[in-house]
């Protein structure tokens, strides 16, 4: 991603900031697109662990893997899943995403949270999962939307730290590539994924793209 230092810096706020109802639920949306005999997940990107711990609790029979390349991020998650009673089922791995230390076929399911949009080599990381991905499993990412309008936000005005970490994401995802249906296409198809389909996600904010390995 080649910013670590600044992920390493906004660790815990980041962790306060979308550790709230709509986040939440934004990550448990993912827990939909698991086959139905998934046992291994790996989670791209995860931050201080918030996506991580909810897929866990969505789907009590799977082990997670949560990777990330900031160091502070990771201390955060497991901090977070000590207290959620979940670090029998969750490792945390320190790695590139473009460079995934494991070996081909290892997982059922590949997950990101608002990650595929900050790398550099967006087409590497997906070939990467699509790497370690078995035949059959698939990989669910959720990424800022382009075009989504900020009214959106009025209906949700009282939830203050969902409504400012909206409006710090959005600038900033602006900046690095918000994703297109079409887009978000493109990139899995190219990576040999099937069975490909977007779905808007939070308030509009968000684009969920999932694609299956055949």
């Amino acid at each position: 991603m080649g910013r670590p230092w600044l992920f390493e810096l906004g660790a815990f706020l980041y962790g306060v900031m979308t550790a709230q109802p709509t986040w939440r639920s934004s990550c448990a949306r993912l827990a939909r697109y698991f086959p139905d005999d998934t046992r291994r997940v790996l989670d791209l990107g995860c931050g201080p662990g918030v996506s991580t711990i909810i897929l866990a609790q969505a789907n009590p029979t799977a082990t997670l893997v949560g990777l990330d390349l900031a160091p502070r991020m990771l201390d955060e998650a497991k901090h977070y899943t000590a207290r959620a009673g979940l670090t029998p089922r969750i490792d945390y791995v320190l790695a590139d995403a473009a460079r995934l230390p494991f070996a081909n076929c290892a997982f059922d399911m590949v997950t990101g949270h608002s990650f595929l949009y900050l790398v550099n080599d967006r087409p590497a990381v997906v070939a990467e999962s699509y790497r370690v991905l078995r035949s059959g499993g698939r990989i669910a990412t959720m990424e800022p939307r382009a075009g989504a309008k900020i009214g959106a936000l009025l209906p949700r005005w009282r939830e203050v730290r969902y409504v400012i970490s909206v409006l710090l994401w959005r600038p900033y995802s602006r900046l690095h590539g918000q994703l297109s249906s079409a887009a978000f296409e493109r990139l899995l198809g190219a990576a040999g994924f099937r069975n490909i389909t977007t779905e808007i996600a939070q308030d509009g904010f968000g684009l969920i793209g999932s694609g299956e390995k055949p």
